[in-house]
């Protein structure tokens, strides 16, 4: 699938989601710090959400210790499995938060009693539990004796969703998904997603070797910890790649802002950072007005039937200009994303009706 596409069939997938965020790849204590801003960020402006602010960065924490403590890696290197996954969800008043790891079956049946234990307690059990393996000191190497678990239940005072699926003799895939209700959250909010889906999605995500995916408000307030942890997690061999990667993923996130339609004060639209053929690409999309089209695609257009040596000639000139308006200034960070990605540019524009359409945009750097 190309990546309009599918950066079009991400946003339609997650239309019922208030925010989604979902993270492929080796762990970091940066990349986490960062997740968890993002989410934050996203709540400030619902007052329905800002009570579960710190539970949910403590499940946000749990999780990702959760991939840490159990996850594994094969000792055959040139084995092609799928990296670990980390997802959150907001759909109505629920909030999943999954996460996807790398199991040695040999660990599966302590990580399968744990959790079937954890799901046959009631609340108070649970806290019983709870003092006794911190009072008795019961904490083993695979994953304090559970006690992850029991704090993610107590936590929810939901029953935890996991599944194990064999990849080999060695090793299994272990999910996890978790949710937590505020309290405006309707009876069948929890029914939105499962598992299933989960896993369904982990296999989508590799296939199309997803690295990051947010779909949710773009306004300023959420750019920052964005650019932040992609600028700390993009890697790559070639230093020189990876700061032409954040440029671009800059400007690119600058372009959706400027261009995404604001619906409440919040700009509806999705970025996607994927790869291909060891090249990342940037994907963005957004609902723009139909009349705003014509006069984007003509730059576009004109950009991508130039010249590198055109496009440097441009550059310099806008860039010299004073005071320049709102076309030139997003006229100046297209010209920037084309010759900083050899002019690797894409787009597309899906009339939604006679006022709004779906603008997608990616390159490859």
């Amino acid at each position: 699938m190309d990546n309009l596409s599918l950066t079009h069939k991400f946003f339609n997938s997650f239309n019922e989601d208030k925010l989604s965020y979902a993270y492929m790849g080796a762990l970091s204590n940066h990349m986490v710090v960062s997740s968890i801003n993002l989410i934050e960020r996203n709540l400030t402006k619902d007052s329905g959400f800002k009570k579960l602010r710190r539970k949910l960065s403590f499940l946000m924490i749990e999780s990702f210790q959760n991939i840490i403590r159990y996850g594994d890696e094969p000792a055959n290197k040139e084995l092609r499995y799928r990296k670990e996954l980390f997802v959150v969800r907001n759909i109505g008043g629920t909030f999943y938060i999954g996460s996807s790891n790398l199991i040695e079956n040999k660990k599966i049946d302590f990580v399968n009693a744990k959790l079937h234990e954890v799901n046959k307690l009631d609340a108070s059990d649970l806290n019983q539990l709870y003092r006794k393996i911190l009072t008795n000191n019961e904490f083993t190497k695979a994953g304090g004796a559970g006690l992850g678990f029991i704090e993610m239940a107590r936590k929810t005072q939901q029953k935890l969703q996991f599944d194990f699926v064999k990849l080999d003799e060695e090793y299994s895939y272990f999910y996890l998904l978790i949710k937590v209700k505020c309290e405006s959250a309707e009876p069948d909010d929890d029914l939105k997603m499962d598992i299933e889906w989960f896993k369904n999605f982990h296999t989508l995500a590799c296939d199309e070797d997803i690295v990051m995916m947010h779909k949710g408000n773009f306004s300023p307030i959420v750019l920052d910890p964005v650019i932040d942890m992609v600028e700390n997690n993009i890697k790559s061999k070639a230093i020189n790649v990876q700061k032409l990667a954040f440029h671009v993923v800059l400007e690119s996130l600058q372009n959706l802002s400027n261009h995404s339609l604001e619906f409440n004060d919040e700009k509806e639209a999705i970025f996607l950072i994927s790869k291909k053929n060891k090249k990342h690409i940037i994907s963005t999309g957004n609902f723009i007005k139909t009349s705003k089209i014509k006069l984007l695609k003509e730059q576009l257009d004109q950009i991508k039937n130039s010249s590198m040596i055109e496009l440097k000639r441009n550059f310099e000139e806008a860039s010299n200009k004073k005071n320049p308006d709102e076309k030139q200034k997003t006229g100046l960070g297209l010209l920037q994303i084309a010759i900083e990605s050899n002019n690797k540019l894409a787009y597309n524009f899906i009339k939604i009706n006679e006022k709004v359409s779906f603008y997608t945009f990616n390159v490859l750097v």
